[in-house]
């Protein structure tokens, strides 16, 4: 790269002598030099870097391809990709607070969300704000999530990237042909199923009760058939305006859930059984139903390829609602070390771009969230993503919440095996709620 900036040099500084010698030359050598030299300096100058930090977990096809672009054509972008991984969860979570305190950030942070950086990182001082026209191609619904955009200012603070992810039950079509089943529509015929299902030696409803995180996902579309949208809930709880005891929805379908388990339509191993064992059980046909989100299919497609298509989804069918639980995807965040306002720019620009967003999905594969993005999905993905198409779908309502309102997941166990009553769980989620935002001296609550 120096040698061909020195050969553009020379040249020009020849061509000016010559002019020069031939009696055309109203100016000097040096002058004429100077403007080619400024232009093949922008030329040949190094790519810069840009830094990233994420949890390996997350580090998957999509972004993989991304990096690879970005560093295969980092000359003719002016950056390259330099992103570092560190293990997830809440290990994960406590290197970002141990950074952000430091101040020892990135200048691109994957993470959470606004609120959870509010809540974990010491509010939104290390990042910048990130509208732009970019999000034309994103569906308002995302982009207002609180993931984005930052409920008290209205301002964009994330970009998002991965795939959106979409909560069903999934079911093996296999067994509802070979008992002649149609997909339920009402709660009644859900029941209804899973009777002829048990009756026919299969288990109706695989729950992987050893990873606590999936015990409660049944629970989560009770919040769907509350009379107010979630967004005003949510923003009534998070400022103590309400409380969690005040709705019924999420008790109710936790009751459900434990009939499930008392009629006999859950495993009587669901104690000691693993999220891989549903995955198992599913595409084999053993157990007819789990209920989980879109992303078990990536799961499926990669242990049981010849299986994935006989999978199908719909909404978990609870009465009073014809929506599910939308995931939103991850939240890119920009922080204050990314101090060059056009390299920033170019990378938006970049990174939002139909090219590369599609380049994401050809590898990763996953449902898009970016309006003309193609990804060729599977059929349960189809089934779920039909009612992204029709605007029946609701942020997952675990995205909307500003403190931890305790760990539901063992509650619920403890609430199935008779360690709790069932009205010991949501005072326990208002107290927890409290001391979160009790310890974040938050104003609305008194200390």
């Amino acid at each position: 790269m120096k040698k061909r900036a020195l050969s553009v040099v020379m040249a020009v500084s020849l061509a000016s002598i010559s002019l020069t010698a031939c009696g055309t030359g109203g100016s000097s050598p040096g002058a004429s030099a100077s403007p080619s030299g400024t232009n093949a300096a922008k030329r040949n100058a190094a790519p810069k870097e840009i830094t990233m930090l994420m949890f390996t977990d997350w580090y998957k096809s999509g972004i993989q391809a991304v990096e690879k672009d970005i560093n295969d054509n980092a000359d003719k972008l002016g950056f390259k990709l330099n992103i570092e991984k560190v293990a997830g969860g809440q290990q994960g979570s406590e290197l970002y607070k141990a950074r952000a305190a430091a101040n020892e950030l990135p200048m691109l942070l994957p993470n959470y969300g606004v609120n959870w950086i509010k809540g974990n990182l010491g509010g939104l001082g290390h990042f910048q704000e990130v509208g732009g026209d970019w999000t034309k191609n994103i569906p308002e619904s995302i982009m207002k999530a609180p993931q984005f955009t930052d409920t008290d200012s209205g301002k964009v603070y994330g970009i998002p990237f991965d795939s959106i992810n979409l909560l069903g039950v999934f079911y093996n079509k296999k067994v509802f042909e070979k008992l002649n089943l149609a997909v339920p529509k009402t709660y009644a015929e859900f029941l209804a199923d899973s009777d002829k299902i048990k009756a026919a030696g299969i288990t109706p409803i695989y729950l992987p009760g050893k990873d606590s995180w999936t015990v409660n996902v049944f629970d989560h579309e009770g919040w769907l058939t509350e009379s107010q949208p979630l967004n005003d809930i949510f923003a009534k709880i998070n400022t103590n305006k309400a409380h969690y005891t005040d709705f019924s929805g999420f008790k109710n379908a936790i009751q459900k859930h434990k009939e499930l388990l008392d009629k006999g339509y859950i495993q009587k191993t669901y104690l000691s059984d693993s999220y891989d064992g549903s995955e198992k059980a599913i595409a084999e046909g053993t157990a007819a139903m789990t209920i989980n989100a879109t992303w078990i299919m990536d799961d499926i497609k990669k242990k049981f390829p010849d299986k994935a298509n006989d999978i199908g989804a719909f909404r978990v069918p609870f009465d009073g609602n014809n929506k599910l639980s939308l995931f939103v995807p991850f939240n890119l965040s920009v922080t204050d070390q990314f101090k060059d306002k056009e390299l920033l720019k170019k990378f938006i620009d970049y990174f939002t771009s139909q090219s590369t967003q599609q380049k994401f999905f050809d590898a990763q594969g996953g449902i898009p969230y970016q309006k003309g993005i193609t990804s060729a999905l599977l059929p349960a993905q189809s089934d779920l993503k039909a009612y992204v198409d029709q605007g029946n779908t609701d942020t997952f309502w675990g995205n909307l919440t500003k403190y931890d309102s305790s760990d539901t997941n063992n509650s619920i166990l403890d609430y199935f095996t008779g360690g709790k009553t069932i009205d010991q769980i949501l005072p326990a989620m208002d107290a927890a709620t409290a001391k979160d935002a009790k310890a974040k001296a938050d104003p609305n609550w008194k200390q």
